[in-house]
């Protein structure tokens, strides 16, 4: 005969035989919590950043400082000269996408806790080009310079060869040595750096331009490196500036059939054709502007183009761009001189001329003899001839030769429309 245990017993053996189980599955949860809790998070990309491209001819400097409020976004800056990264993006894989729309170009690296590493990459007119990055935490020092290396010096890059003459300007701030590089048709752009094994280096990087300058004083005579992209080595040397002229004019640069009127035929961003007989510039003040996006001197160069159409269209000014690109297919580059329409607020016609290449802006640009700059600018009166050419530009990095070199152009577009009884 089977004897029943009371109902509260079996209830108590119901539990003693699920206490393991519950333990068991108490100790899988708590271990997992556990892991969770120490599983480590993404490593904060938020700070300064000490920033690097290495070259063949060594480390090209720059800084970094990237943020987390309200989303990722960053600068790059050389010396004081800073500009916004366009776009930061976190990767799968603890990566990172720095991206420079100006210029079709960005860095991805790598993310570990004190460190990126990867590459910089943009489109150019022969193809992409790539260029080991890295990045540590922390500020680039400062490395005041002597006073031995400052101030104005009259250079020859490749002085052995076919010299190309440069100025270039040195200077002693609160972060170390900084200036410039001019040739015949403008500036280069702020370049920083400091002192370095007995020698100078410094760098200008902004997402197209790949500059770097090193050199040390001989006696009287700054020798050594101009380095341009990854591999390319220009030698210079320097002696001080004397005040006696050192560069060509950048209005004698360029000869121009000034006997007709300057002819134009090209398509605009939606593929219509733009031509200089065109009813908009019939009996008026034209001034063509030579440029191409990948030119940070173009983009120094497009407010005051910005500021004299809008200044003068009232009395009857036109402006037209005229762009030279780097890939040759109309979507590409017509996003890339859309963008720059935007970013400046141009409301003149933008016209796709062509590609940056040895060839191409001067063979679609028959009535210009010489090499074209870019930017180079056209003056042309209300007969259509062309009155002026400028080659190149004198960027910000030039303080007062910028303020001066902009207010020629204005006064110049003044006398042109005043000759026109505008």
């Amino acid at each position: 005969m089977k004897t029943e245990r009371p109902r509260g017993a079996r209830r108590l053996a119901t539990l003693r035989s699920a206490l393991p189980l519950a333990v068991a599955l108490g100790t899988v949860l708590s271990r997992s919590d556990t892991a969770l809790a120490q599983a480590p998070a993404a490593p904060s990309l938020a700070g300064s950043w000490r920033a690097q491209l290495d070259l063949a001819g060594g480390p090209l400097r720059f800084s970094m400082e990237l943020r987390e409020e309200g989303g990722l976004s960053g600068i790059l800056c050389n010396g004081e000269a800073c500009q916004p990264y366009s776009r930061v993006e976190a990767l799968p894989g603890d990566s990172v996408l720095l991206e420079i729309g100006d210029y079709a170009a960005a860095i991805r690296a790598r993310v570990t806790r004190d460190s990126l590493v990867g590459s910089y990459r943009n489109v150019g007119n022969r193809g992409p080009r790539t260029i080991p990055f890295r990045a540590s935490r922390g500020s680039w020092p400062a490395a005041p310079p002597p006073e031995s290396i400052l101030g104005r010096w009259d250079a020859f890059f490749n002085p052995e060869g076919s010299p190309s003459p440069r100025v270039l300007e040195l200077r002693r701030t609160e972060r170390g040595l900084e200036g410039t590089i001019i040739s015949n048709t403008g500036d280069s752009g702020l370049f920083w750096g400091g002192m370095e094994n007995g020698g100078f280096v410094m760098s200008h990087f902004d997402g197209s331009f790949v500059y770097m300058l090193t050199g040390a004083l001989e006696g009287d005579t700054l020798k050594g490196i101009f380095h341009a992209g990854l591999t390319s080595q220009r030698p210079f040397v320097a002696v001080r500036s004397t005040g006696a002229p050192h560069l060509t004019p950048p209005d004698r640069l360029v000869e121009a059939d000034t006997t007709s009127a300057f002819e134009w035929a090209f398509p605009d961003l939606d593929g219509n054709l733009v031509t200089n007989s065109d009813e908009r510039f019939r009996g008026k003040v034209v001034i063509v502007e030579i440029f191409g996006t990948w030119c940070p001197t173009c983009h120094d160069s497009a407010p005051i183009m910005v500021d004299l159409y809008r200044r003068f269209r009232g009395r009857g000014l036109e402006v037209v761009g005229l762009a030279y690109e780097v890939t040759g297919d109309p979507a590409i580059d017509g996003a890339l001189v859309r963008r720059f329409a935007d970013k400046f607020g141009i409301d003149y016609p933008l016209l796709l001329a062509g590609v940056n290449d040895d060839e191409s802006p001067n063979a679609t640009q028959p009535q210009l003899d010489g090499p074209i700059a870019f930017p180079t600018t056209i003056f042309l009166d209300a007969t259509g001839k062309v009155r002026r050419v400028h080659a190149g530009f004198y960027g910000p990095a030039l303080g007062g030769m910028n303020e001066a070199l902009e207010r020629e152009l204005i006064e110049f577009t003044e006398q042109l429309l005043g000759e026109a009884g505008r």
